[in-house]
């Protein structure tokens, strides 16, 4: 080896030596200035649009993005105090953070706000590395009410159809979690939701329609593409129909494939019992029936709701009440009946009996007969009563039958009585059970 090459390897060897010194000089000088560089920085506004998340939900709100202007400050050694303003689909918001960054891991703290709202997410994220995090956020208990912004908003984008004056108020509660792991690197995630003490009230065309008291816990799981929902078990102190009401409603749901299968579902009414068993919805059809099963329900307050009927009876009424919903707009009763047990008695005291004295005078009776029958109706105690509703394509046929005695003064008479009378639903019944949508 000649010294001309001695010379060549040695200016390599010191350029090179030079050359590893000033990249180790440049990556000293970036690894100090990494914690520094967000600060010093412009981050521009970031933009997201979750229209496709959304699908057909986008209609609910004013826009899809969610956008964000970042302020960024040195906080403690190892972190940054993030600041956010921006819009949450529409609307605006505020959040405030700290972002800590470790040797493998960064953690982030943050609070959201809603302008003008009480409503606000906590959030917290804990991420190694794109296949290894989890986060946690949640929605504090939170009142909520018709003149809340937020609600406001959400009904004012809303197909409500015939249903006016809505109001709505209650409380509302939101945890969610979620992680992915790298033993399992798909994202897993649950969501877990309470709301009580809701009360509900509008108008459906001319009836008042109240609940009162609602209170349900939701929630879904999933992995992957897959997911879960949780059963419903909603309560309800009573659910009213202008002067029709049940109370202490109840119902127990699971999501199938395309429906919501509602194992069953009870109410008090008229002084009874109501229970459903085994109802499909289908929420995209808004089409459903089932069998309601009544037990020992009042007879004076069934008899108050058919219209014409005044006074007073006492005993207990028993049967089945078939119901379907049609075209998603209307909800019509099928072929019911009621009857008291046999064996049990019970009073009838009718100050009018309007529709079945008109019925036997249509019907050929005669005038001094209806007359009797008028005082015999005005204190009867009776031994069977049955009510029997039939529909037909254009009009319903009610049919009451009668079987007991009738006292006046001193003298008892066996009357046995089976009337049919005929017309639309809602002039028959007095439960006011057609809904718009």
């Amino acid at each position: 080896m000649d010294e001309k090459t001695d010379k060549k390897r040695g200016r390599f060897l010191r350029r090179t030596a030079i050359t590893i010194l000033m990249v180790a000089v440049l990556c000293a000088v970036l690894v100090l200035a990494v914690p520094w560089l967000p600060v010093l920085i412009p981050i521009p506004e970031l933009e997201f649009d979750l229209a496709e998340s959304l699908g057909e939900k986008a209609s609910l709100v004013d826009s899809t993005k969610i956008t964000a202007r970042l302020d960024v400050e040195r906080g403690e050694p190892d972190g940054y105090r993030v600041r956010s303003e921006g819009k949450l689909l529409g609307w605006p918001y505020h959040a405030a953070g700290i972002v800590r960054f470790g040797l493998i891991n960064m953690k982030a703290d943050f609070c959201i706000s809603l302008d003008g709202t009480d409503w606000k997410i906590d959030a917290h994220f804990d991420a190694k590395s794109g296949k290894d995090w989890s986060f946690k956020a949640s929605i504090p208990p939170t009142k909520f009410g018709r003149a809340d912004a937020i609600v406001a908003d959400i009904l004012a984008h809303m197909d409500m159809g015939s249903v006016t004056d809505l109001d709505a108020g209650g409380m509302f509660s939101l945890d969610a979690d979620g992680a992915c792991v790298p033993e399992r690197p798909v994202a897993a995630w649950n969501v877990k939701g309470f709301l009580k003490d809701a009360d509900v009230s509008c108008l459906m065309g001319d009836k008042t329609v109240a609940v009162d008291n609602l209170r349900v816990r939701f929630g879904a799981k999933g992995v992957g593409g897959m997911k879960e929902m949780s059963p419903l078990f909603p309560r309800a102190d009573s659910v009213s129909i202008s002067d029709f009401a049940l109370t202490n409603v109840f119902a127990s749901a699971r999501s199938t494939e395309r429906s919501w299968l509602v194992t069953e579902a009870g109410a008090g009414c008229c002084g009874g019992d109501l229970r459903v068993y085994a109802l499909f919805l289908d929420p995209e059809r808004l089409t459903a029936g089932a069998t309601v099963f009544v037990d020992g329900v009042d007879a004076g307050e069934v008899l108050s709701h058919i219209r014409g009927f005044e006074g007073e009876a006492t005993g207990r009424m028993y049967g089945k009440v078939p119901f379907f919903l049609k075209d998603r707009r209307m909800l019509r009763l099928g072929n019911a009946y009621l009857f008291s047990k046999p064996g049990d008695t019970g009073t009838l005291k009718l100050r009018k009996a309007g529709p079945i004295l008109d019925s036997l005078e249509s019907g050929g009776v005669a005038r001094e007969e209806i007359d009797n029958l008028e005082k015999a109706l005005a204190n009867l105690e009776y031994r069977v009563l049955k009510l029997d509703l039939r529909r037909g394509e254009d009009e319903a046929e009610l049919e009451f039958l009668l079987d007991g005695t009738a006292t006046r003064k001193k003298t008892t008479v066996p009357v046995n009585l089976d009337v049919t009378y005929r017309g639309d639903l809602d002039e028959i019944l007095d439960l006011g059970m057609k809904f718009s949508k």
